[in-house]
């Protein structure tokens, strides 16, 4: 079969959207498919084609990046140039999928959607933003659709753009053999100088809506002897630095914003706890929290729409209440102080990572599906 991933960005750029589409890639790659995936040239430093994990990569040029989201309304002038069987469509940001879906014509390959979360800006600004984009352009994108994936039901449903909509439930994926008894913790623990300590573990991009301050200041309500990774780096590094500074947990964080992809697990490794405190409607999954599943961390998460279904509460995490310090100390505490407990959970979470999440699992759902929208009647884009 031939696929096209059309998404706003690929790597190297960071990010959820991102790894799920290269490690879904590279296993159809694996499987026989021919892949291509067409994204933005952000970065005009990157090549405009290249071979990444076995898939061709086309990038097209940006009139520029606003807001996290390229403009690139050549996208669709290029897609109509590239063979394919499926073209599936990634969004949020934006304006890719728009482009995309606006130059298609008669006679068009089956059109997939997975719709990753809902889109948000914050401030009255952003809510205007939002709110034309989702009125004007994102209908049009949703009616040149044969099928749409969401990664979790309760984020489908709860979603006011999805509402009265036909979805299909397939989770994001996990590299799961990657989490298996990493070499040489101890010495990254003496490094890092947590021996004898209690860690809590946090990875992801440091962006407002992953709600990290609310981590910190869970943290400062913990005992001393808890100490805290925060792997990742983004805009909201110095704010929760200085956050730190003024709560006195300074010295029990550690930021650690050059850890590669290929050394996550050892850090993984470290963690009694691994925690999840976002707060808004951009995560739909939390691809980090079946990451750190499949590393054997039970995991305290916000009761968020998506991201408290990755989890079934109380067999491989807990759930605490979004932006609410307190309920998170709670959880996490219950987790420190009954190591049993803790390890059932652990133990729970990388079974549940390995059923459900596993690359080759999710893979054979995403083909059946495609499979199944090209035996369907074609479709036409309005």
């Amino acid at each position: 079969m031939r696929i096209l991933q059309v998404c706003p960005f690929y790597v190297p750029h960071p990010g959820g959207v991102e790894s799920h589409v290269r490690r879904l890639s590279a296993e159809l790659v694996r499987e026989g498919h021919e892949v291509t995936v067409l994204t933005s040239r952000y970065d005009p430093q990157l090549p405009a084609s290249e071979i990444v994990d076995g898939v061709r990569v086309v990038r097209v040029p940006v009139r520029g990046v606003l807001l996290n989201t390229p403009i690139d309304p050549r996208i669709g002038q290029v897609m109509r140039t590239l063979s394919a069987d499926i073209i599936h469509l990634h969004y949020p940001p934006p304006l890719t999928a728009y482009y995309a879906v606006r130059a298609l014509r008669p006679g068009h390959p089956p059109v997939v959607l997975t719709y990753h979360c809902d889109l948000y800006l914050p401030g009255p600004w952003g809510r205007l933003v939002t709110s034309t984009y989702e009125r004007v352009m994102l209908p049009r994108v949703l009616r040149a659709t044969d099928r749409i994936i969401v990664h979790t039901k309760s984020y489908g449903q709860t979603s006011t753009m999805l509402r009265n909509r036909s979805i299909d439930v397939v989770p994001s994926l996990v590299d799961v053999e990657r989490y298996r008894a990493p070499a040489h913790v101890e010495e990254l623990r003496e490094e890092l100088g947590l021996a004898g300590r209690r860690v809590l573990v946090f990875t992801g991009r440091l962006v407002p809506h992953k709600g990290f301050d609310t981590g910190i200041r869970a943290l400062s309500l913990l005992p001393r002897d808890v100490s805290m990774l925060v792997i990742g780096s983004g805009p909201n590094l110095a704010p929760l630095v200085s956050l730190s500074r003024r709560l006195g947990v300074s010295g029990r964080v550690r930021f650690l914003t050059q850890v590669g992809d290929s050394e996550l697990p050892r850090y993984l490794a470290l963690g009694d706890v691994f925690v999840y405190p976002s707060q808004n409607r951009l995560e739909g999954f939390g691809l980090a929290i079946a990451e750190a599943m499949a590393a054997g961390l039970p995991v305290v998460i916000a009761d968020m729409p998506g991201v408290r279904e990755v989890i079934e509460e109380g067999r491989e995490g807990l759930l605490a209440q979004p932006m609410i310090p307190e309920d998170f100390v709670r959880q996490i505490q219950r987790l420190l102080d009954d190591r049993d407990l803790a390890r059932r959970m652990g133990e729970a979470g990388r079974l549940r990572a390995q059923e459900r999440y596993a690359v080759a699992t999710i893979t054979r759902q995403i083909v059946a599906l495609y499979e199944s929208v090209r035996n369907a009647p074609p479709r036409s884009a309005n």
